[in-house]
């Protein structure tokens, strides 16, 4: 997995962008909180993920667009004022299509990677906020008032940057996020379907999981050449086809820790790593902890 993917903005305090990275609130579960106001179309944003990461975004005024990697496809999505669009953990998304139109809205990033120890809450609190987020059924959402203002007052408080300003910013910020569960779902979603032959050798990398996997074993199937696979695919997903295995072979092993009593030896064997230590290193370097810790810190969150 190639780590310049997963972006994150900088501090920004212009007319243009407010944005509030960790250091300057030091808010437990909290990453990024900003607000963009765009008075001319931005540019594209690349192809890019959130390890352990909920991304939130609130329109309120405009439209934005998003395209999100999923089986194969890319499933394009159009969000509008008074709208909340959500990216869950690791998802592959961006808009590389062309530049957006001018549009207003806040966007926070939630961190699930504490679930005891989120937004100030106690760990029986902080664990159903986490639990919540997670099981959100649907991604795309339609705000009333009391959900605009729930925002713009937990970002007026961020905003003046003082540990009681921001102690109360962060009590707005949970209401919302516990608010959208009943929120009602929008549905508006453009399946745009990827080159045939870069989806066949998708389809065969998920039906052959547990082999190790080859590039060249997914060229031939793609009926491409290796050198033409690699550029074919990129330009298709968004990503290279060994960070996509690697997205894919992650994404499986933690569905199968949280869900069955496997072993981590066997797990690691079942997807083609050649030792449960090799497994155990690459899995923490993405995601900061071991299969076991994993397993441990999240299997009563997420089931």
């Amino acid at each position: 997995m190639n780590e310049r993917l997963e972006r994150f903005d900088n501090f920004s305090w212009t007319k243009e962008n407010k944005t509030l990275i960790w250091e300057k609130h030091r808010v437990p579960g909290l990453r990024n909180i900003t607000w963009w106001n765009f008075t001319t179309s931005p540019s594209s944003l690349i192809m890019h993920y959130h390890s352990d990461i909920i991304e939130i975004h609130c329109m309120i005024k405009g439209q934005r667009y998003t395209q999100i990697e999923k089986n194969g496809s890319l499933e394009s999505y159009t969000y509008a004022g008074n709208e909340v669009f959500i990216t869950f953990p690791f998802e592959i998304h961006g808009y590389s299509s062309g530049p957006q139109l001018p549009c207003e809205f806040y966007a926070f990033q939630i961190s699930t990677k504490d679930p005891d120890n989120m937004l100030g809450l106690n760990k029986e609190f902080s664990n159903m906020l986490c639990h919540t987020l997670l099981a959100l059924k649907q991604r795309h959402f339609r705000m009333g008032k009391t959900h605009i203002q729930y925002l713009r007052s937990a970002f007026n408080f961020f905003s003046d940057m003082t540990p009681d300003s921001i102690k109360i910013g962060t009590q707005f910020l949970t209401c919302f996020l516990l608010s959208l569960q009943f929120l009602p779902p929008v549905f508006n979603r453009d399946i745009h379907r990827l080159d045939p032959n870069i989806a066949a050798a998708i389809a065969y990398l998920n039906q052959n999981i547990h082999d190790t996997m080859h590039l060249q074993d997914l060229a031939e199937v793609s009926g491409y050449s290796l050198s033409h696979f690699k550029i074919k695919f990129k330009n298709e997903v968004g990503i290279t086809p060994a960070e996509y295995i690697s997205l894919q072979k992650l994404e499986y092993a933690k569905k199968k820790l949280l869900e069955t009593d496997i072993s981590i030896t066997d797990l690691a064997y079942s997807l083609g790593f050649s030792s449960s230590n090799y497994f155990s290193s690459v899995f923490k370097k993405y995601h900061d902890c071991t299969p076991k810790d994993y397993r441990k810190r999240y299997r009563n969150v997420t089931l």
